[in-house]
């Protein structure tokens, strides 16, 4: 099927780590690499919508904030009771779709609390013959979130195992303050680069490279760079190590050695570290948004973070882009950061 043809209404349940993040992964990687969402529901860590049967797949390779999803079935209010549930659940397309093997059951918070894990199970094995149960097919997950009690087929289940492979701390070149490979991931995920020839990633703070080994790991063209020569030898290390190209150079990031690439995902400096730069931190920002408004062509993003003190929408409409979105990351003790993600206008 192609990108962009919406056949089919879809369930995704989200992390609960965070507030607004894992909707905008899920809203970026669709974007990205499925034609986009529609017709969008937005509860409490679960998301209707549709899209294309593509995003499964998309979703299971990249994605670290949605944790599973799969084609729609039917959603029926709490208040009507398991009896209407099941009844839809009937009535579904759940046999076109091979039947169901097991139960999932997560209730967010306390929303349906009426609604009992044993009785459900009861209801639903009981009639298992109608709803074509079989051992080898997908799970039925259910859903409770803000009075609807959803139901779909699981489709896709995110794995984050591999990820604690590429923890900073077992990298061969290690840098205090890197970021965790979820989050490294993540930013790489909300710059919507997608998997074709042609399109590129590229970190221009790129340290040791946290951010090109996820780009690397979902099979993303990457290139980094940095001013200082012993993180971009660190990143070259690191990336070897983990079967990647060591696509890293020195360069400035305000002065981008790079004619164009289809998405930026950064962590800029955002303390002491500025000072070896020779540059106010304000001063830094200012320069590296209008240098990489010179690489990234129009409706191609920017995601990059930076401390929350910092006023930076000035900066950001001057040199040419539009705010999209801006989450608030708490990192520890008083420090909090702003994700950024800005569209070149």
């Amino acid at each position: 099927m192609e990108e962009g043809s919406y056949k089919m209404l879809m369930y995704f349940l989200l992390s609960g780590m965070h507030r607004t993040l894992p909707y905008a992964e899920l809203r970026a990687l669709a974007e990205a690499e499925a034609g986009g969402l529609r017709k969008e529901v937005i509860l409490d860590q679960l998301v209707i919508a549709d899209s294309s049967p593509n995003l499964f797949r998309v979703l299971k390779e990249r994605a670290v904030l949605v944790k599973s999803g799969g084609p729609l079935l039917t959603a029926t209010e709490v208040a009507e009771g398991i009896p209407k549930f099941i009844k839809e659940l009937i009535d579904s397309r759940i046999c076109d779709f091979g039947g169901f093997s097991h139960i999932s059951f997560t209730r967010i918070k306390n929303f349906g609390s009426p609604i009992k894990y044993g009785d459900l199970v009861k209801e639903v094995i009981g009639k298992a013959p109608e709803l074509c149960r079989k051992p080898q097919a997908p799970i039925l997950e259910v859903v409770i979130s803000e009075g609807l009690m959803v139901a779909g087929l699981r489709f896709f289940e995110r794995t984050l195992s591999s990820l604690r492979e590429r923890d900073p701390q077992k990298r061969p070149v290690y840098r205090p303050g890197t970021l965790t490979p979820i989050l490294s991931r993540l930013f790489v995920n909300l710059s919507r680069v997608p998997r074709k020839p042609g399109e590129v990633f590229l970190d221009p703070f790129c340290g040791v490279g946290g951010f090109l080994l996820e780009a690397c790991d979902m099979g993303l063209n990457y290139v980094g760079s940095d001013t200082d020569y012993i993180s971009v030898r660190g990143a070259s290390l690191n990336l070897r190590h983990y079967g990647c190209v060591d696509n890293v150079v020195v360069a400035n990031a305000c002065d981008l050695p790079y004619t164009k690439v289809s998405g930026i995902g950064t962590d800029p400096p955002y303390g002491r570290l500025t000072q070896a730069r020779g540059l106010r931190l304000d001063e830094l920002m200012e320069c590296f948004l209008h240098s990489a408004k010179e690489v990234l062509p129009p409706h191609h993003y920017l995601v990059f973070a930076q401390k929350s003190s910092v006023y930076l929408e000035d900066f950001i409409k001057g040199a040419g882009f539009r705010l999209v979105e801006k989450h608030l990351n708490w990192v520890h003790g008083a420090l909090t950061r702003d994700i950024y993600v800005v569209m070149r206008a």
